[in-house]
């Protein structure tokens, strides 16, 4: 075992590196790797396990996407992710299935077994998704389309898989209405369990301050709404979603941010910085990390079960279902980017999004050795998947940078921001003489980055957008500062090298002359992302005090 752990970190070293040096994506260095290294290696155990390694993973997997995901934004898109995640994976399962039974390609494999093979397929990697677009800068709401179908279109092919397909498939005497009812109630107690997992969770946080406790709190949470979930027969993503959104919902409710009030910070700074717990954002970056590493697991267990003789004899029905997929997936999504009047580029993007992962495996390798069509279909998913992962990857990334311009300015229409030209972008407010969204964040991610690469920290400073807040805080903006918006209703200052500790001076000026007016202050941790920083800022104005400070 300790064989296969150096295996496992040295491909993963390799992979990471060489997708620092080239941008090639780190999943499809570490398959090809894999598939070359276990020509020297015995790596069966991987393969031999593929089913339970990838059952482990799941939960350390979904952890940080959901960690990640805003319930704000959620409630203002629930319609278009629903769409997405829910209606968009059904019709596009009834096309695949329909056409397929229609044209009779797979000569004689009666419709409930087509179920089987496309309903897998229709479930896309979230983690191949998010790790591409933080490579280019694209829309926000474009970005929550992609990421949060591919979280949630998870639960609704798993649901349809094993509560819908596997019974009508082994020729049971069900209806249509007890289908219904079976797979309403596996979602109402999915959920359930996952609120009881959920509140059990924070209990367990909330008892302790010890930081490693509540790191493990959060993780046994998940790995147990999952597995009792899965051995209730329930669905157990749904289960874990539902657990960590709970759980960031009562945590958020009681207010446990790491606040901070300007007296504090004026008189005794350093000597009450570790009296407060760390906030659960703290933990979003352990977690991605835990992710990143579960997910490399799953890819090079994927890499592990990859038979080219098999695949090649099959070569014409993968290449058939890869086709007719992206095809489907393409025309769903045509209707719903016309509907919202999105640009054509979107509809390109979203389709090529749509990368398989181990969980298309999952649902395939779990069927009884005894089904007559299990090599082939597992053969045809493994192809269909190692496809979209290439294919779609190479093709996403070259289209993201040639498309780069176009969606900054779509960036710019989603900030309403009047722009005919990317160049217009560096022109500032001409009233207030700050920097647009866009700018600000490029100039916020270059000190993340330089604070991350000199172990430097930063302060931030936002304050409400009103005009006579901004002349008042204009006096004392200094040369080294970049001074811009976050938002419509905000502005902010970044002072760039410094600490709390260091703008003492500079946080009585504000408070002189903000007067009443509310601000809130957040410093540069390691680990923040500008996601982070900016939950940190705008969470400052939930506070009743006129000056909230969150590190």
């Amino acid at each position: 075992m300790l064989e296969i752990f150096s295996i496992f970190l040295t491909l993963v070293l390799v992979s990471k590196l060489l997708e620092t040096k080239t941008n090639i994506p780190f999943i499809l260095t570490i398959i090809v790797l894999t598939y070359i290294v276990k020509s020297f290696f015995d790596l069966s155990i991987l393969k031999d396990n593929f089913h339970e390694i990838v059952y482990l993973m799941l939960p350390s997997i979904l952890i940080p996407d959901v960690l990640g995901l805003s319930t704000d934004e959620l409630k203002e898109n629930k319609n278009s992710i629903f769409f997405l995640a829910v209606v968009a994976v059904v019709i596009s399962i009834v096309l695949a299935v329909g056409f397929t039974y229609k044209i009779d390609y797979f000569h004689g494999i009666n419709i409930y077994f087509l179920l089987l093979l496309f309903t897998p397929l229709m479930a896309t990697d979230v983690v191949s998704v998010g790790a591409i677009f933080s490579k280019f800068k694209i829309p926000h709401k474009l970005k929550l389309y992609a990421e949060g179908e591919s979280l949630f279109n998870d639960i609704t092919a798993m649901v349809i898989f094993f509560f819908i397909a596997i019974p009508l498939s082994k020729g049971n005497d069900v209806s249509v209405s007890s289908l219904a009812t079976l797979t309403l109630s596996t979602i109402a107690f999915s959920i359930l369990l996952g609120v009881v997992f959920g509140f059990i969770g924070y209990l367990s946080f909330s008892k302790s301050n010890e930081n490693f406790i509540q790191f493990i709190s959060v993780y046994l949470m998940a790995s147990l709404a999952f597995l009792v979930a899965d051995r209730s027969e329930l669905s157990g993503i749904l289960a874990v979603v539902v657990a960590v959104i709970f759980f960031k919902y009562l945590f958020n409710k009681e207010g446990n941010y790491k606040k901070k009030n300007l007296a504090a910070v004026l008189l005794h700074l350093n000597a009450t910085k570790n009296s407060i717990n760390i906030p659960i954002r703290a933990y979003k970056k352990e977690a991605q990390t835990i992710g990143f590493l579960a997910n490399a697991v799953i890819f090079i267990s994927i890499a592990t079960v990859i038979d080219l003789d098999i695949l090649w004899k099959y070569k014409y029905d993968i290449a058939y279902v890869f086709t007719l997929t992206t095809i489907v997936r393409y025309v769903v999504l045509y209707f719903f980017t016309t509907y919202k009047k999105d640009p054509l580029r979107w509809l390109n993007i979203l389709t090529l999004a749509g990368m398989k992962g181990g969980l298309a495996l999952i649902m395939i390798v779990s069927l009884s050795d005894d089904f007559i069509y299990k090599e082939q279909f597992s053969a045809i998913t493994l192809g269909v998947v190692i496809l979209s992962i290439f294919i779609y990857t190479v093709a996403l990334m070259l289209y993201l940078f040639l498309q780069k311009d176009a969606l900054k300015i779509d960036m710019a229409n989603e900030y309403h921001l009047d722009i005919k030209d990317v160049k217009d972008l560096l022109k500032k407010e001409s009233q207030t003489g700050a920097y647009n969204q866009i700018i600000f964040e490029d100039f916020l991610e270059k000190e993340i980055y330089e604070a991350q690469r000199f172990q430097q920290t930063f302060v931030m400073v936002a304050f409400e957008s009103d005009i006579d807040t901004i002349n008042a805080v204009k006096k004392i903006i200094r040369k080294s500062d970049i001074f811009g918006k976050i938002d419509t209703k905000h502005y902010a200052i970044l002072l760039p090298q410094t600490s709390l500790d260091d703008v003492v001076e500079y946080l009585k000026k504000l408070q002189k002359y903000l007067e009443q007016k509310n601000f809130s202050i957040t410093q540069y941790s390691a680990g923040d992302t500008k996601e982070s920083l900016y939950e940190k800022l705008l969470s400052g104005f939930e506070h009743t005090k006129n000056i909230a400070i969150e590190v």
